[in-house]
């Protein structure tokens, strides 16, 4: 028998019920995942009406929600994190929502995933791009990349990928996200609380197959690159102000000037090739990212140029390498996009932010379906609300002597994009959806703002219960709101933004029926134009999905009078159901526009066809009489019918269709100086990146020795710039 020693530490048997709460919490997670999956088996949003897909949920589902909530904010409760059940709560909630239609429906979603298949397809199979076909081919490196990924593999059908890939890509976001939540000086529950915040507030659905959703996930990784490893390593957060001597600083002075402490932890230092390396990664980010989508450029260099200003990036040049990419791009690589009228295209709703932020708002609120109103403005509310809790959270941040200038910046950098296009009336949803990595981390800490948890122990038991469960209430009710508003506002544009197979193979009829010739597609649109704005010049569906470059679009118009004198009247007034019901083309109308395109097919999908319902107050069964009355005409001939989609064309055809023209393929156009930049650009790039590597070599006192890199460098972009201005001027206009 062994004696134990007076000095040796006694050793207390394990607690069994230490880890009893997270167990229960676990086993709340596995009931709250049954609730939400069991009950859809046999749900199907073909009948989702206005409401989108909250119409057709069963009731255990959205308790399921609230259940996987529930616990989260829960588990956030508990005096010590628990890092295996909070990942796994996050995951668990992240494949809930990003593939609640997906399960139900056969295939991938958004018919704009569908058009992009048409460019991937169009891309692989010719080599080339069409940019004098869709503007979007100017940014081709997405397609592009996704071609090649597909042809190395083998994949020749992409719907499992399409279908999917959502859930993948926000499970992708969480990865740089988790980055800049280390660089984060918050405790905890604010961190966990932040993250999981992610992707319950991005409802905005731009995580398809799509260069947006590419360009967001090269944002996170640049933004979390940049704060790990390039923030100074001595913060300054304390601000100027000028006092007299012997004055004695105010409340409202300390809080504006006072000494702050910094929002963010001590940088990470890595060895000096580390640097290196990481410095050519972003520049490379920065070209991928130019090359693959519009917007994204821009928020990476106005984000880096931001965080330089105010202190938090030591890479000084970065956003000057980044501009030079960017205005290299614009110039030489988007020509066949800006150079017929730049006026419409590279400035189109730029210098007018506010008319661009009332039309992507209050203007998506649409005379046609109530319900679909009453999504858009829940969808504003939800902002509101994310909105005024960031500025309590700053506050209470502040108050506790904390500077966030960088979750800050994060947030209010992309309100500028509002001054560049309207993005079709979608700038409001891309500049949200840009928000959020700063906006989910002062979100936060409107619940828990101390940097370190708050110890309890010495406080009362009444106000010990209040400081330790208060947040938990508080942060329960917002979570459960928030997750109800994302059920409602993600999914709320689903009776129209589903793809049905059947529209699928109703394309493929007139590819087939056509052989080798073009295909003139006709649709039918209850569209009203208002303020000038140019019109649908397509159906709303899976169009162009293969073949692209053989698809040409003919739009009816029925708008009728007094219809289209009520929408347009200031506000619009809504038509009674006797005028909705009355719209429609008649079949003399359909006959003359597809006599003027010899060869053309007349496409009719239930898609479209409820997307002009509840978005122009068409009637419900406005397409099933025209349909009819197009059959008893005895004027056409079916191509193809099926559950969602029918194809016809006329028993008489005249003419043949008119040949389209071959895809132009990339052009850069020439002017005298173009030669000149192509030389002047790479050497720049090169400079200017061995100008910022050699800065990482060197402390802030010792920058003096960059001036030679910088005479260098600035006549090359004096000569840089005079070419682009050049180009622009010369250009212009060319046909």
């Amino acid at each position: 028998m062994t004696t134990r020693s007076a000095t040796e530490p006694e050793v207390l048997p394990a607690d069994p019920l230490a880890k009893l709460p997270a167990v229960v919490l676990a086993l709340g997670v596995g009931l709250g995942a049954v609730l939400f999956w069991v009950p859809l088996r046999g749900v199907t949003p073909r009948e989702a009406t206005g409401l989108g897909l909250i119409s057709v949920l069963p009731l255990p589902t959205l308790l399921g929600a609230a259940v996987l909530t529930l616990t989260f904010v829960a588990t956030l409760a508990l005096r010590r994190p628990t890092p295996w059940l909070l990942g796994a709560q996050i995951v668990v909630t992240v494949v809930a929502l990003h593939t609640l239609a997906q399960v139900m429906e056969p295939i991938a979603r958004f018919p704009t995933v569908w058009q992009h298949s048409g460019f991937i397809e169009y891309i692989t199979r010719t080599g080339s791009v069409g940019t004098d076909m869709d503007a979007r081919f100017s940014w081709p490196a997405f397609f592009a990349f996704v071609g090649f990924l597909a042809e190395s593999v083998g994949v020749h059908d992409l719907n499992s990928v399409f279908k999917w890939a959502p859930v993948f890509i926000q499970l992708l976001y969480l990865l740089p996200l988790a980055m800049i939540v280390r660089v984060m000086k918050a405790n905890w529950r604010a961190k966990w609380f932040a993250v999981w915040l992610f992707p319950v507030a991005n409802w905005v659905g731009q995580d398809y197959v799509a260069p947006q959703a590419f360009g967001y996930l090269i944002y996170l990784l640049f933004l979390a690159i940049l704060l790990t490893w390039f923030r100074p390593s001595v913060l300054r957060t304390r601000l100027g102000g000028k006092r007299g001597k012997g004055d004695e600083p105010g409340r409202v002075y300390t809080f504006l000037f006072g000494p702050k402490t910094p929002g963010e932890e001590p940088v990470r230092d890595v060895g000096l090739w580390e640097k290196r390396s990481l410095v050519i990664l972003l520049v490379v980010l920065l070209v991928v990212g130019t090359a693959a989508h519009q917007l994204t450029p821009y928020l990476l260099i106005a984000s880096c140029a931001a965080l330089t200003i105010v202190g938090r990036c030591t890479l000084r040049g970065l956003p000057v390498i980044g501009g030079v990419i960017y205005l290299a791009w614009i110039s030489f690589m988007a020509y066949g996009y800006w150079r017929a009228d730049p006026g419409s295209t590279l400035f189109a709703g730029g210098g007018n932010p506010i008319a661009t932020i009332l039309e992507s708002t209050s203007g998506r609120i649409g005379f046609g379906d109530p319900d679909l109103g009453k999504i858009q403005r829940l969808r504003i509310v939800i902002v509101l609300v994310i909105m005024a809790l960031t500025v309590v959270g700053l506050l209470r941040r502040r108050i506790r002597g904390i500077d966030d200038r960088v979750a800050l910046i994060l947030l209010i950098v992309p309100i500028s994009s509002f001054g560049l296009q309207s993005y079709g009336g979608e700038i409001a949803l891309r500049t949200y959806m840009f928000m959020l990595p700063g906006a989910v981390f002062l979100a936060a800490y409107a619940f828990y703002p101390d940097p370190k948890p708050v110890p309890v122990v010495r406080a009362g038991p009444r106000r010990q219960r209040v400081r330790r469960w208060g947040p938990t209430v508080m942060a329960s009710t917002f979570a459960l709101l928030l997750m109800g508003g994302f059920m409602v506002v993600r999914y709320g544009n689903e009776a129209f933004e589903q793809v049905r197979p059947s529209e699928l193979r109703a394309i493929d009829a007139m590819l087939e029926d056509a052989g080798d010739k073009p295909v003139p597609m006709v649709w039918v649109s209850g569209e009203v134009v208002t303020n000038g704005d140019a019109a649908s010049a397509t159906p709303q569906g899976p169009w162009g999905y293969r073949s692209f470059e053989r698809f040409s679009y003919v739009r009816v118009e029925f708008a009728q009078e007094p219809y289209r004198t009520k929408l347009m009247a200031t506000p619009p007034v809504a038509p009674t159901p006797a005028e909705a019901a009355s719209r429609r083309p008649s079949v003399d109308e359909i006959v003359a526009k597809m006599q003027e395109n010899p060869g053309s097919y007349l496409f009719s999908s239930r898609t479209n066809d409820t997307y002009q319902v509840l978005n122009f107050g068409l009637a419900a069964d406005w397409n099933s009489r025209l349909v009819r009355e197009i059959k008893e005409s005895g004027q056409f001939t079916e191509v193809y019918s099926g559950p969602d989609a029918s194809v016809y064309k006329l028993v008489e055809q005249r003419g043949e269709p008119a040949k389209r023209p071959t895809p132009t393929g990339l052009i850069i156009g020439v002017s005298n100086w173009t030669p000149a930049g192509l030389i002047y650009l790479p050497v720049l790039i090169g400079v200017l990146t061995a100008r910022e590597l050699r800065r990482i070599r060197l402390s802030p006192d010792q920058w003096t020795r960059l001036r030679p890199y910088t005479v260098v460098a600035f006549p090359l972009f004096v000569g840089f710039v005079a070419i682009v201005v050049e180009r622009f001027l010369t250009l212009k206009g060319s046909p």
